[in-house]
């Protein structure tokens, strides 16, 4: 059949021109693919080159071109610095931040339109797609803002005798290893991730673009996401776990979901051998809006406008025998965390919802711990700053906060901290609704060593001014029918009631009700001296315990007069328990001679009446 079909003289010139044109055809593929291969890869190292001036250069082992897909292929990639130029920078004080090295197994560009590139000189393509890509980024401080050059060449500037622009639809980059490395003196740290995703949307470098502030890295978005990483700080005294983090340059939003933190050790592990108190925490999510990531990717700094908490728990955990009860805990004041923080900081607003925060106390005197528990906390905290122009401008950050204070009463508290002194001053005031005294037990038992039998508060307010030393102010409270247990640590270290001494605190020491019938509120007015190895949650918590004392009767002298007495009747049960067993000794001692005598008169009346032999 088709030896009849080619016999037929206009079929075989039919088919002689469709083979010269598909020969043609083919020669001229192989012909542009021998020809363009090395100019795109020329192309595209002139332009990393150019946009980097010179920072930068590109190398890889081979490319290759298919005309008709419009797909250019590049293995074995490598991005990398060149040192003598980031040294000179460096000398002259325009060195960047960040330096990146980048290797990459294959790189795929999509949809590429070499015509448009030979005849506009224009980059023009649909996708990038990058694969098993290799990102170190290593950071140094050599600058805390950008250096003004005087008439410095904007990236398109430097590529227009090249290129008149480059297009990119869309960059892919999957199952990223990212490396991470602080060079920064005291401080140098490393961070490793792996399985990252970037995605980079309408990549545009041209004369509209070449000034845009809206852009990162000339793309309109760059998001990025992984999941479930984990790691240790670096004095592997603790862990943290995060389930996923989503950032997007276009909304400027960081979310982060399932974070957790918490020493490696358990907690009585962690104390052995140093002094700081123990902190954990857990939250289902972070969500930080309108973050500054060009400030943070060139200097570290976080900027947002807001940072909001949901659904967590924070614990606290105050070390019970510090190794050197001579370092001052102040330094852990809030304020003074935030001024020693090494990064710069501003969060306009903190937003808490749900949270749960629980504070945890050894007492020695009851050989057991306690806990103040905080729950269901919403509200937010304002200015959180530490840098120097706006501390200027505000040096106070605010808090106001809703709870239910041990699950048991509504609380609202607010705070205020002073950001610049060096004394640490804060404030602090609130008020506690209606309770049952006897819900507070939990905390009253382990820590003061005081059962409250009965008791309601109608009301208690606290207005207290303090400082890294001292705390004033006032405390009122509102309450009938208060009765309370006194305790002590027994020989098996449990606590046990002290009938007698009850009895007379109850009785003569209590102020049952405030106010008292036919009597004024009182008021109590608290002075309260902080021990240098006091953390910042305990000595809020006994300023307010100190009031709460004074206002039903039992200060600081009467608490040191029951001492008194109990030591005292300690003594006289110690000096009775002596005396009878003093008495129980003579009257064994006189058990034991009139049993001797006995023993003799019998002797002497057995040998007088035996018969002579």
């Amino acid at each position: 059949m088709v030896i009849k079909f080619i016999k037929q003289r206009w079929k075989r010139i039919t088919l002689t021109i469709t083979a010269s044109i598909i020969l043609f055809l083919a020669v001229l593929v192989l012909l542009i693919n021998f020809y363009w291969s090395p100019v795109l890869g020329e192309k595209l190292k002139a332009t990393i080159l150019k946009t980097t001036d010179s920072l930068y250069s590109v190398n890889f082992s081979k490319s290759s071109l298919s005309f008709i897909r419009g797909e250019l292929t590049i293995d074995n990639i490598e991005l990398r610095p060149n040192m003598a130029v980031y040294n000179r920078k460096k000398q002259a004080h325009l060195a960047p931040n960040s330096l990146y090295s980048l290797k990459i197994q294959r790189l795929v560009i999509h949809h590429l339109h070499p015509l448009n590139l030979y005849f506009n000189k224009r980059i023009d393509v649909d996708q990038i797609t990058i694969s098993t890509p290799d990102l170190h980024v290593s950071y140094e401080q050599n600058r805390e803002q950008d250096t003004i050059i005087k008439d410095k060449k904007t990236p398109f500037q430097l590529i227009s005798k090249v290129l008149n622009s480059v297009h990119i639809n869309r960059i892919l980059l999957n199952d990223v290893k990212f490396s991470y490395s602080d060079n920064t003196p005291k401080k140098a740290n490393k961070i490793e991730l792996n399985n990252l995703n970037f995605i980079a949307t309408d990549l545009l470098i041209d004369s509209t673009t070449q000034q845009s502030t809206s852009r990162f890295l000339f793309c309109k978005d760059v998001s990025l996401e992984f999941n479930d990483y984990s790691g240790t700080v670096a004095n592997k005294r603790y862990a943290y776990k995060i389930g996923s983090l989503k950032f997007s340059t276009l909304t400027s939003k960081l979310i982060a979901s399932k974070l957790s933190f918490g020493p490696v050790k358990s907690v009585k592990e962690f104390f052995k051998g140093n002094n700081d108190d123990c902190f954990a925490f857990s939250l289902d999510s972070l969500w930080l809006n309108h973050f500054d990531y060009k400030a943070y990717s060139k200097y570290h700094s976080i900027l947002a406008s807001s940072l909001r908490l949901s659904n967590g728990k924070f614990e606290m955990y105050s070390n019970p025998a510090p190794n050197d009860s001579s370092i001052d805990q102040s330094l852990n004041f809030p304020q003074v965390l935030l001024h020693k923080l090494k990064l710069n900081v501003k969060v306009d607003t903190l937003l808490a919802k749900a949270l749960n925060v629980y504070y945890t106390e050894y007492s020695f005197k009851s050989g057991q711990n306690g806990t103040v528990s905080f729950n269901n906390i919403n509200g937010s905290i304002f200015n959180i700053t530490n840098n120097k122009d706006a501390l200027l401008k505000n040096n106070i950050a605010h808090a106001d906060f809703t709870a239910n204070l041990m699950n048991a009463a509504k609380m609202t508290t607010s705070f205020a901290f002073n950001l610049t002194d060096d004394s640490a001053p804060f404030s602090y005031k609130g008020s506690v609704g209606a309770v049952d005294l006897q819900k507070i037990n939990p905390i009253a038992v382990p820590l003061g060593m005081v059962k409250i039998s009965s008791g309601m508060v109608k009301q208690l307010d606290f207005d207290m001014q303090a400082n890294k030393d001292m705390a004033t102010g006032k405390v009122t409270g509102l309450y009938n029918n208060l009765k309370i247990v006194l305790l002590k640590k027994n020989e098996e270290n449990t606590l046990k009631r002290m009938s007698i001494v009850s009895f007379l605190a109850n009785a003569m020491i209590i102020k049952h009700d405030n106010p008292m019938p036919n009597q004024p509120i009182r008021v109590v007015k608290v002075v309260w001296q902080r021990r240098l190895y006091s953390p910042f949650f305990s000595f809020m918590w006994k300023s307010l315990l100190a009031g709460i004392k004074e206002s039903v009767g039992y200060d600081a002298k009467t608490e040191r007069t029951v001492k008194e007495k109990i030591s005292e009747f300690k003594q006289n049960k110690l000096t009775r328990s002596a005396r009878k067993a003093e008495r129980i000794q003579r009257r064994e001692a006189r058990q034991q001679k009139r049993a001797l005598r006995k023993q003799q008169q019998e002797l002497i009346k057995a040998q007088t009446t035996t018969p002579p032999d």
